[in-house]
């Protein structure tokens, strides 16, 4: 995929989100940036690219928010090539990676309900409603961002219970995604940025953002119809389900 692309990205205020806008505007693309709250960071790059960096207020726990949004975009771009479902919440209870915090001591209902909104159905009804969109793309590409937390044959550790079971969820679907799309020509592929050092990864994470975007960017650029349904790294390796 070569630039000038129409991306979209969610949970872009900071982080990974803010990395993949921050690249990509570097590199020519136009963004749609997609967030609950504004941040200092992602206000600078509007001011910085205001023809090519565009915000979509959209909290991905109303569900009928994302179900919504699509005439908004629709008023913004006028084709979207590559979609990355990148926001994602990891705990009602725990901002960064804490299996102690996040085991059947402190699950709830509520948790899960919220946790299984924002990472696994909200990807799902952004995606739909950026479908006649995404079909004015001559190759569009969709990255939902994973985990290895939601590779059942990975797992054996405690904890991390809504947060692992969105990841999987997400995983699966992502297959089924890949399937239903095909015959669309539209690329939907799971991807985990690895260990990065952001506020839910935490200081000791082995890879900054700036390294992770990078390799997902690298991903999304050499996709083709044969990959759909693949969960890969920021490398481009298969990873287990």
């Amino acid at each position: 995929m070569t630039s000038p692309h129409t991306i979209v990205v969610t949970g872009a205020s900071r982080g990974i989100g803010l990395e993949l806008c921050r690249q990509a505007l570097a590199r020519g693309d136009r963004v749609v940036a997609t967030t609950r709250r504004a941040s200092p960071a992602l206000a600078a790059l509007q001011a910085a690219h205001p023809e090519r960096c565009l915000a979509l207020p959209l909290d991905l726990a109303d569900a009928g928010a994302v179900e919504r949004v699509g005439p908004a975009l629709a008023a913004l771009v006028d084709r979207v090539d590559l979609l990355v479902n990148n926001a994602g919440l990891y705990s009602t209870h725990a901002s960064r990676w804490d299996p102690a915090a996040t085991g059947i001591a402190s699950a709830d209902a509520a948790e899960f309900a919220t946790v299984l909104t924002v990472n696994a159905v909200a990807p799902v009804l952004l995606l739909r409603a950026c479908l006649p969109l995404l079909a004015r793309s001559s190759r569009a590409r969709v990255l939902n961002v994973s985990s290895l937390l939601g590779a059942v044959s990975a797992h054996d550790g405690p904890g991390d219970l809504a947060y692992a079971a969105s990841k999987a969820a997400l995983n699966i679907m992502t297959r089924a995604l890949a399937a239903e799309l095909a015959p669309q020509g539209i690329i939907v592929v799971a991807i985990t940025p690895g260990w990065v050092r952001t506020d839910m990864g935490g200081p000791q994470a082995t890879l900054s953002a700036g390294e992770s975007v990078a390799g997902m960017l690298r991903v999304a650029d050499a996709l083709r119809p044969a990959d759909s349904g693949r969960f890969v790294d920021y490398a481009g390796l298969d990873q287990p389900w």
